[in-house]
This record gives structure tokens, C-alpha cells and sequence, in this order.
């Protein structure tokens, strides 16, 4: 097979669609960049949209499209902002890792309010934070965000009613930018997953975040792989005590001492916590407290991450990202 623009009729597009198990009787298409590539030898360019735009138009049952690690420039947004904005069947679009910049962005989030478009997924690519109103999923992993970056995130995520999963992994939001996030979460947004896992945030963040907390309805939080010392994860737990209770907490990585495991500890036989959505697993003998971490909690990542995004596929369990919508 040459590299010709014709391989991506209908026919390759259909050939290209999977079930899709977060909702049945739905399809997946699935043009990830590196597997188009072992194909075709190419990856999808900003060429291609109209057409994929057309078999997604004229494909009411695909409901997810993943374009994820292809070469997608801000070039290639018209026609797919102008699919969007009369779309009555996608849910889901992927374009993590393209090549799209701030100005790309900034056209997906002026999509008209009528969208249906629930998840958009654009980390890795180099965007501004400029946020859609009707998002409920929004992805931000490894794109430089910083503690001034988030300002202006948060401007905009203060017009949106929607959102309820947040991911900022990866990023170096940092102190500064925890001051940002703690007044957004206390104005108490519908916001109920936070990710904030390697984010080069300390003490003074997390004591930041325990003051506007409890007035969030935040119930799935991951603070893992940060510099945060046993005050400031005491600081953590003392505010999990809330009325939107926390059903997963994700600390690994973090400095976790006596003090802090006997209060997980504490909190695990209260109730407070669940052993099962916690990565710190506390063990007490002869009244000293100890702790191991686990991976093996994190039920959500998979799925987000995983690059068969919810086709079939027996790693990620898709079935469990249904937890965290509501119903």
C-alpha cells in the first residue's frame, strides 16, 4: 500500500470501528496514530478531518472517535468545529498527543452550548486554557502547565456547569497554583474527580487545598507523587470529613509518617475511608503504625489512558469510568 489519501473511504473508516463497551450497541473509531501507521504508512492529517467528519456524520452508532498520536494541526479545527456544532451523535473524541496550539483550543471551547460532546481529551498537545462550557471530562496531563497557568484555568472553568472530572497530572501547578484551584473548588462547583498527581505541590498547597475542600463535592482526589510532607497530608485527611464523602484518595508518593498512617488508620475504621479506593494500605502491630502503597486502586486511570479507550479490551475495564459520571 502507497501513501494515498483514497485508503480512508468509508470502507477503511468502517473497517476501523470497534465495539464500544462503555455503551453498548455503540462503535469506536479507532485511527490511533501508531496503528494507522503500521497500516497505511502514514498518520491522520489535517486533510483528512472533512472526511472523517462525513463517515462520523453519516455513523450514528460511532459515538467515540479516538485521533489520538496523529499529526492534527490547528488547521484541521474549521471543519471539525463545524461538525461539532451540528453533531447529535459523538460523545467522546480523543486528540491527545497532535499537534494542536492554543488557537485550535480556543475554537473547540467557542462550541455553542447545543453540543453534545461530553469527553474531549487534549493533553499532550500545546494549548492554551481556554475551557468549553459543556465539557464533563476535561484532560490537561504533561503540557507545561504552571501555578500562573492555572489563573486563567480557572477563569474559565468558573463558566462552566458541567464539569466533573479534571486531570492536571503530570503539569507543575506547584503552591501558587493550588491557591487558584482551593477558590475555585470553594465556590462549590459539580466538579467530583480531581487529579493532581505530580504537580510539584508542598505543604503550603496542601493546607491551601484543606481550607476550601469540605466545601467541594470532590470524591474521587489524587494528590500522589508530590512533595507533600506528613503535616501537609495530616492537613489533607483532617478535612476529608465532609458531606460529599471521598471514595477514592490516591497519596502515594508523598511523605507519609506515624502520625499521618494512624489517622488513615483511624479513618479506615470510622468509615471514612475505604481500603479499597486508598493506595496506603496501614498495618498496626504492638500499637506502631506501618504502611505499604498500591497501584493496584487507581480504577480510573486505566481506562482514561489506556489507548483502546473503552473498545474491547480486558486491561482497562471500562465499565468502571461509569462510576464517576452521574447517573
Amino acid at each position: 500500500m502507497d501513501n494515498n489519501r483514497y485508503y480512508l473511504d468509508d470502507l477503511f473508516l468502517s473497517c476501523m470501528c470497534k465495539r464500544y463497551l462503555v455503551l453498548p450497541g455503540t462503535k469506536i473509531l479507532m485511527l490511533v496514530g501508531k496503528e494507522l501507521f503500521s497500516r497505511i504508512r502514514r498518520r491522520i492529517d489535517d486533510d483528512d478531518i472533512p472526511r472523517i467528519c462525513r463517515f462520523l456524520a453519516d455513523h450514528p452508532k460511532v459515538v467515540a472517535a479516538n485521533l489520538a498520536y496523529n499529526r492534527i494541526t490547528d488547521n484541521g479545527m474549521p471543519h471539525l468545529i463545524s461538525f461539532l456544532e451540528t453533531n447529535r451523535s459523538l460523545l467522546e473524541l480523543n486528540l491527545m498527543c497532535n499537534n494542536i496550539g492554543e488557537d485550535g483550543v480556543i475554537r473547540l471551547a467557542e462550541l455553542k452550548n447545543s453540543t453534545i460532546l461530553k469527553s474531549l481529551r487534549l493533553n499532550g498537545n500545546k494549548i492554551g486554557c481556554k475551557v468549553n462550557k459543556t465539557l464533563t471530562e476535561l484532560h490537561l496531563q504533561k503540557i507545561g502547565f504552571d501555578g500562573h497557568d492555572m489563573e486563567i484555568l480557572v477563569e474559565g472553568l468558573k463558566k462552566n456547569s458541567t464539569l466533573l472530572s479534571l486531570d492536571l497530572s503530570c503539569n507543575n501547578i506547584g503552591d501558587l497554583g493550588m491557591e487558584f484551584i482551593a477558590d475555585f473548588l470553594g465556590g462549590k462547583p459539580p466538579l467530583a474527580t480531581l487529579r493532581l498527581s505530580s504537580n510539584n505541590i508542598g505543604d503550603t498547597g496542601a493546607r491551601t487545598l484543606s481550607f476550601k475542600f469540605p466545601y467541594s463535592k470532590i470524591i474521587y482526589l489524587d494528590i500522589s507523587k508530590n512533595r507533600i510532607t506528613e503535616t501537609g497530608v495530616l492537613d489533607i485527611l483532617n478535612c476529608l470529613k465532609k458531606e460529599h464523602l471521598v471514595k477514592g484518595l490516591l497519596m502515594r508518593g508523598n511523605q507519609i509518617g506515624e502520625k499521618a498512617a494512624k489517622v488513615i488508620f483511624r479513618m479506615l475504621r470510622s468509615g471514612v475511608l475505604n481500603d479499597k479506593t486508598l493506595d496506603i494500605h496501614v498495618f498496626c502491630s504492638k500499637e506502631k503504625y506501618q504502611f505499604s502503597t498500591t497501584e493496584a486502586v487507581d480504577h480510573i486511570m486505566p481506562h482514561y489512558y489506556c489507548l483502546c479507550a473503552g473498545a474491547e479490551c480486558s486491561y482497562c475495564r471500562p465499565s468502571t469510568v461509569m462510576e464517576i459520571r452521574n447517573k
